[in-house]
């Protein structure tokens, strides 16, 4: 692209270092003085010089602080690595990479803002070690190149580029793994290519990256490298969600195809509304549709979704709360929610051909070729690939009922499957969870958040298949979509003790009953569970296997808010194809297991008065009989009661909890369930007994939605 000439040369002939702030380069010479220059990236006109330390090596830019780091060349102690101030040219000595320091110039050196590390590549080196910037030492791998020496590195992303001491070639390879990913000539023959440095700014929206010129005369050479694999500064990303902070900024070209026939796109995210401040999650859903009807998703599942990420209370490094959902299901899609503003020409998500089942069995799972085709065919070719995740709402995949399949455990493709249930395309509820719960997988959830075992109860999230399709229950009602907010106590199913329930108040949860054959809802997680469910809450030391997998053991809590990856599959990939799993495990959130999950029919509100709701204790005189009220959203008939419902078994009396006496009473008589229109209560006329002077009792009150309420009372 460009070979530039600086205005000055080094002293003693030799200089290896380049660096690039994002407007100047800034170049090095070996024991000389002065040992470090800002010039024109164009012209190579010097507009200052310093001298550091009397030489210099390798440099990089930190576009975290704005500062220069630099390497070890003829001057000082060899090892020093120094931290400088580009306003002044002062620095320190940071730090001693004594395990790199066995020459007496270090020609590769990098800065990795994702992680605030430094690559160091010494002279005549076939490895790279690995830096914290205090000078941790976090180990070595050897470079990828062959036929000369590891000089420069450079990084501002997901790829580490490694070159090679004057053979004119770069190895990259991917920056966790060091798998290697590709490799090319620079075309930059007669010039002994040094360090390293990425540009994206200077010949926009190209990215280049700049070698230095050992010896004289003074110069740089610009390549050209695929667009978005290299980003200035060490590729900062402010907000820790993949995407730098200069594609949130100012967007990104993509090369689709690297050679191949598709022209390079420009994804305009800060048009889409990314904030280089608040993570972004980008999602683009294709959807299957026939005369008959569509899988497109429904506006209001996806704002559901959309308005659990944005309350989420997911930190950022920023110190933001909440991450922001940007879902493209077309031009008419809403884009942004506070103003309603659709995706527009922006849009690249389409109505895809239907069919009934999309793709077959692999060995071992799910065979994703079919899915690729359709990727290749609508999604890769729009340069999206490393940004956002694909989504293919889909009829059935696979021949199974299965709701919905993420492409691994960190992933960036998913399947929403709902052709099986409610009218052939799923309700709101059954979409919104479903594409929430795949989702959880490509960020790194799994059914049991940080393991696979499903329906724990402690376990409150839409990970859990016994709240995907109808939601986290909260204060009574089904319907919250959410991932675990918080990690509750281990729930040890050897010895459960159902007084302590799982101590989750405001919530409810599942657990497994099986007379009913079915995960009963318990409305108030904050309670007593009867986990072997004999009707009896009061019991300790219960050996029951609540989740129905089969065994007894330790179910464990997460929060998953604070676990989630951001970054996994094609995220934050840009420059390089991202090699992803052919066959994943299937998904067995299929109709007949959806059956055991009986949806939450009622509205219950909590009793009303005279009984309070626990904690509160009510205070009552034994023999009386007590209106027990409380509303269901409506008049649900008088069938609303399960079979034995309501009871009442003796409790422990807690002191540590508020009392409150009942003053209504009415007339002793027979017990029975009213419903009165005008003020849309049920009236359950409990009557007690006078033997139960003394005690505590629960009056539990049990639905034939498998809910169950209840309110504790103290006698005298």
């Amino acid at each position: 692209m460009q070979q530039t000439n600086f205005g000055q040369s080094c002293g003693s002939g030799i200089g290896v270092g380049i660096a690039f702030d994002g407007t100047n380069l800034w170049y090095s010479c070996y024991a000389s003085s002065p040992d470090l220059f800002k010039a024109n990236p164009l012209t190579g006109a010097v507009i200052s010089s310093y001298t550091v330390a009397g030489g210099l090596g390798a440099l990089a830019w930190d576009g975290k602080r704005k500062k220069l780091w630099a390497g070890w060349g003829g001057a000082g102690t060899s090892g020093d690595v120094r931290l400088i101030d580009p306003a002044t040219g002062s620095g320190g000595v940071a730090f001693n990479a004594a395990a790199a320091a066995f020459d007496e110039l270090d020609d590769g050196l990098a800065y990795d803002a994702q992680d605030d590390t430094l690559f160091i590549s010494p002279d005549t080196s076939t490895s790279v070690h690995h830096y914290t910037i205090a000078g941790g030492y976090l180990g070595s791998f050897p470079w990828s190149g062959s036929g000369c020496y590891n000089s420069g590195v450079a990084i501002g992303g997901q790829l580490l580029f490694e070159g090679s001491d004057g053979c004119n070639h770069i190895w990259v390879v991917q920056r966790d793994t060091h798998a290697p990913v590709f490799d090319f000539g620079t075309g930059a023959g007669g010039v002994r290519d040094e360090d390293l440095e990425c540009d994206s700014v200077t010949f926009s929206p190209k990215t280049v990256m700049w070698s230095m010129e050992a010896y004289e005369p003074r110069r740089a050479v610009a390549f050209e490298i695929p667009p978005g694999s290299c980003a200035t500064g060490g590729g900062v990303d402010s907000d820790g969600d993949g995407l730098l902070d200069e594609w949130e900024e100012r967007g990104i070209t993509i090369d689709p195809d690297g050679a191949g026939p598709v022209a390079s796109q420009f994804v305009d995210l800060p048009a889409m509304g990314a904030d280089k401040n608040k993570p972004d999650i980008f999602l683009q859903v294709d959807w299957m549709a026939d005369a008959s009807h569509s899988h497109a998703l429904t506006a209001a599942a996806i704002k559901k979704v959309v308005d659990a990420f944005a309350a989420s209370p997911y930190h950022s490094p920023t110190g933001s709360t909440g991450i922001n959902l940007h879902v493209d299901e077309g031009p008419s899609s809403v884009m942004n929610p506070a103003t309603g503003a659709t995706w527009g020409s922006l849009s690249r998500a389409h109505q895809l051909t239907h069919v009934a089942n999309l793709g077959t069995s692999g060995a071992g799972g799910y065979d994703w070729s079919a899915f690729q085709t359709l990727k290749d065919a609508n999604f890769t070719p729009t340069g999206r690939t490393p940004l956002f995740h694909y989504v293919v709402s889909a009829h059935n995949y696979d021949s199974t009922t299965s709701s919905g399949i993420s492409r691994g455990i960190g992933a960036s493709d998913l399947i929403v499957s709902l052709g099986s249930f409610t009218n052939s395309v799923g309700t709101d509820n059954e979409q919104a969870g479903t594409l929430m719960h795949e989702l959880g997988h490509n960020l790194g959830l799994r059914h049991g958040g940080g393991d696979d075992t499903n329906y724990k109860p402690n376990y409150l999230s839409i990970m859990s298949y016994g709240f995907q399709l109808g939601g986290v229950i909260k204060n009574g009602v089904a319907g919250t979509f959410d991932y675990s907010r918080s990690s509750l106590a281990t729930l040890n199913e050897n010895s459960l003790s159902e007084p302590a329930g799982i101590g989750a108040p405001g919530y409810g949860t599942r657990h497994w009953c099986p007379a009913a054959n079915a995960y009963v809802a318990v409305n108030n997680a904050g309670g007593a569970i009867d986990w072997n469910c004999n009707g009896n809450s009061t019991e300790t030391g219960v050996a029951f296997d609540v989740n129905n997998d089969g065994t007894r053991g330790n179910l464990t809590g997460q929060d998953d808010w604070s676990a989630l990856k951001l970054k996994g599959g094609a995220i934050g990939l840009a420059g390089a194809t991202p090699t992803l799993p052919t066959v994943t495990d299937d998904e067995t959130l299929t109709v007949a297991e959806a059956s055991k999950i009986p949806p939450i029919g009622y509205t219950f509100t909590g009793f009303f008065a005279p009984v309070d709701n626990p904690p509160t204790v009510n205070v009552a005189k034994a023999g009386s009989a007590i209106p027990a009220k409380f509303s269901l959203g409506g008049d649900k008939g008088l069938n609303i009661l399960a079979a034995g419902s309501p009871s009442s078994q003796q409790v422990s009396c807690d002191s540590s909890q508020p009392l409150d006496d009942i003053e209504q009473t009415v007339n002793p008589g027979q017990s029975a369930l009213t419903y009165d229109p005008a003020t849309g209560q049920y009236t359950y006329v409990w009557k007690t007994a006078k033997s139960w002077a003394g005690t505590c009792q629960r009056f539990t009150l049990t639905l034939n939605d498998g809910t169950t309420h209840y309110a504790n009372f103290k006698f005298k």
